[in-house]
């Protein structure tokens, strides 16, 4: 009997222990039924890694450059922003002249004699300097004083004056002469002439309108007299201006004129009226040390005491672009808009400053000054 009894109670016995071990697996996973798939394990969350920012480019480019003076009996060089040593010499001595709106054309006064009157204006390339041609000439009793660029980049405004010395004949009294240069065919002739002892400084050309405008001045601070508006027909008008706008600090842009008046005030004319024109100052107690047209817009970039701003021509809010600037002793903006840059120590040391963000960059010297910004595109 007890071997008979074995058999069911092993049986039991075993089928427990199967029921145990299922229900441990059942307990411990889940058990894919036939026909399914299995469930696919959720996957832990990875941490967020947030991609370093792409840092910003360098605001110098050796597409752009200056031309620079070294001394002021030295020949002025060729500069790009990037590095300080020169690239290329002109000839003569110091700059006198002017770059065109795209940066890329240079027309210079250059001396033959060696007592540094400039007789001879030449144009160059700045991706070839060393093919400059020569424009125009005038006479031993004459010298080159000035130039600027008409708007279109194919006429020169120049400003010739008596150079004192004796030639062939009898000397000219004192005189301050407008002509006109055409470039493509290099013909010259004069549009007006001063002989009371004051000066031309020549400002724009509009070649569309066939109109030159100029600032008459004179005096020790070289301040605008009148501003006089002389067709390439030679016919002119001539208006007083406010005392206080210093010659130099009157520039164009196209049709639209601009000078400091007495330190603290913005005045913006058109080439054809000086009465026709806006003023914007300074905030009180503050002071405009440079102005300049922002190439390509309707804006003025403006130093004004510590900051650099940008100005609409047509009034309204007025943007900081950088603050704590060291005192300037000159103000560039690049021919394409994209950098200012904030001469000082006398013009040893400058600033780049990018006029779309604030950025900053030292930008390198070697002891010349800066001129005027070239492009080598």
């Amino acid at each position: 009997m007890r071997g008979k009894d074995a058999h069911p109670v092993l049986f039991w016995i075993g089928t427990v222990l199967l029921l145990i071990v299922l229900l441990a697996v059942l307990a411990g996973g889940s058990v894919a039924l036939r026909g399914e798939s299995a469930p696919t394990p959720t996957p832990l969350p990875l941490p967020t890694v947030t991609a370093p920012a792409t840092p910003a480019g360098p605001l110098l480019s050796d597409s752009r450059g200056f031309v620079a003076l070294p001394g002021k009996a030295a020949a002025a060089e060729l500069r790009r922003e990037t590095d300080a040593a020169p690239i290329s010499s002109l000839r003569g001595q110091g700059f006198v002249g002017a770059v065109s709106g795209t940066g890329r054309r240079v027309a210079y006064w250059v001396s033959r004699t060696a007592d540094g009157a400039a007789s001879e204006l030449r144009v160059f390339d700045v991706t070839a300097p060393d093919q400059d041609t020569t424009l125009a000439t005038v006479l031993d009793t004459e010298r080159g004083a000035a130039a600027v660029w008409s708007s279109d980049r194919t006429g020169i405004v120049a400003v010739v004056e008596s150079s004192g010395r004796a030639g062939t004949g009898e000397a000219p009294g004192p005189f301050s002469a407008l002509r006109v240069v055409d470039t493509p065919t290099r013909s010259i002739h004069e549009i007006s002439r001063l002989t009371d002892g004051s000066q031309y400084w020549p400002v724009g050309w509009d070649r569309v309108t066939r109109l030159v405008g100029a600032c008459v001045y004179g005096g020790p601070d070289a301040t605008g007299i009148a501003w006089v508006v002389v067709g390439e027909d030679a016919l002119s008008s001539r208006v007083p201006m406010e005392a206080g706008i210093p010659a130099i600090t009157i520039r164009a842009s196209g049709n639209d004129v601009l000078g400091v008046l007495n330190g603290s005030v913005l005045r913006v004319w058109t080439l054809a009226s000086y009465n026709d024109h806006r003023e914007f100052g300074a905030p009180s107690g503050e002071r405009i040390g440079f102005a300049h047209w922002k190439p390509g817009t309707d804006e003025i970039v403006v130093l004004v005491a510590d900051r650099l701003e940008i100005w609409p021509k047509a009034g309204g809010a007025r943007r900081v672009v950088a603050r704590g600037l060291p005192t300037a002793s000159d103000l560039l903006v690049s021919s394409d808009g994209a950098l200012a840059f904030v001469a000082f120590d006398g013009g040893a040391n400058a600033m780049a400053v990018d006029l779309a963000t604030g950025r900053t960059a030292p930008l390198p010297m070697s002891g010349s000054l800066l001129a005027a910004p070239i492009s080598f595109r």
